[in-house]
């Protein structure tokens, strides 16, 4: 916690009173909260920022991908409103750009859904697709549906063991919020964690420990954006729109020269944001240059295609995703639940 912090704590107070109350209502029933039926997984966090639901969401829909999975996301950023289901003509105005980062990502053959009302979207997608295994994206807090398996990230740098409520810390809930989790992951840990500094983790949080994962940010190869094709580019710059823009630029900086471009998460780019960015590579007019970004930014930034490709500056997009330690026993959890949801839907 930033020690300018401290004087926001008595706002921390009241806030994690009246989200503890909240949270204490759900649990006595005054509040009520319904169940999903058949099988469900709500992937979120206490956590204000970004934690890395995105690529676990992807990956969990791709380990489902037979048992007819359906995304359900807010749709955060959008600008759009109610129940919204994506389709070919949809853009990340419509749904928000997660939800049409998964829904390109899959080629438009895992369904995606939005609504800021997730029993609207739950009664929907039973409704059209009965038997499929609901993927909730970042809904931990959203206790008005129930799902049956419920996944907490937290990052490895940013435990929640050691935060407090917002806007005194990063947590969007007091630590008991944990509680309520099935399972717990761990995300951006370093390479090679050694064992002895995750079982002082685990010790930590109030879960079982053979529930509790660790993994990391694997970043794969640089993707063309529009038709870009990579040569050795003497200077990159990198453009996000993200919560934490700082380890991609940290893993690209160890081998090339990067310069960055930060906008505020969820950001929807402006044709003055693509002006900005032309001034920035002009400023290396005598040596190549290309912008990198993310897979969400660049979803947002297909909507100014034609303008980037008129500007002749090449854009890459940075594949990323996840390696999980004891990968196989966290598969078998998920999977064991989906075997029992779907056979007690039976």
């Amino acid at each position: 916690m930033y020690s300018w912090r401290i004087v926001l704590i008595p706002f921390s107070l009241l806030y994690g009173l009246i989200v503890g109350l909240r949270n204490w209502f759900y649990q006595l029933g005054v509040f009520q909260s319904r169940s999903i039926p058949g099988a469900s997984i709500c992937i979120g966090n206490i956590t204000v920022g970004g934690t890395g639901k995105s690529p676990l969401t992807a990956y969990i829909a791709q380990l489902f991908k037979e048992q007819n999975p359906v995304i359900l996301s807010r749709g955060y950023g959008r600008k759009t409103q109610g129940l919204h289901i994506a389709d070919p003509n949809s853009s990340a105005s419509d749904i928000g750009d997660e939800p049409m980062m998964y829904w390109t990502s899959f080629n438009h053959k895992i369904p995606v859904v939005v609504a800021e009302k997730r029993q609207t979207g739950v009664n929907w997608i039973r409704e059209h697709h009965k038997n499929s295994l609901i993927i909730l994206d970042d809904a931990f807090q959203h206790r008005a549906v129930k799902a049956g398996l419920n996944l907490l990230l937290m990052t490895y740098d940013r435990p929640v063991f050691k935060d407090f409520v917002f806007p005194a810390g990063n947590l969007r809930e007091p630590r008991a919020g944990m509680k309520r989790a099935d399972i717990a992951l761990v995300t951006k840990c370093p390479k090679d964690l050694p064992e002895n500094k995750k079982t002082l983790f685990r010790k930590k949080i109030p879960l079982k420990t053979e529930h509790i994962f660790f993994s990391e940010v694997i970043y794969g190869e640089l993707k063309g954006l529009f038709g870009a094709v990579w040569e050795n580019f003497d200077q990159l710059i990198l453009v996000t729109g993200i919560a934490q823009p700082e380890p991609l630029y940290r893993f690209l900086a160890e081998n090339h020269r990067v310069e960055s471009i930060n906008f505020p998460d969820h950001h929807s780019f402006t044709r003055e944001d693509i002006q900005q960015i032309q001034q920035k590579v002009a400023t290396f007019a005598h040596q190549r240059c290309a912008v990198v970004t993310t897979e969400k930014d660049a979803v947002r930034f297909a909507e100014w295609q034609e303008v980037i490709l008129e500007s002749q500056i090449p854009f890459f997009v940075q594949s990323i995703s996840l390696k999980i330690d004891r990968e196989e026993d966290f598969k078998a959890l998920l999977k064991n639940y989906v075997v029992r949801a779907n056979e007690r839907g039976c």
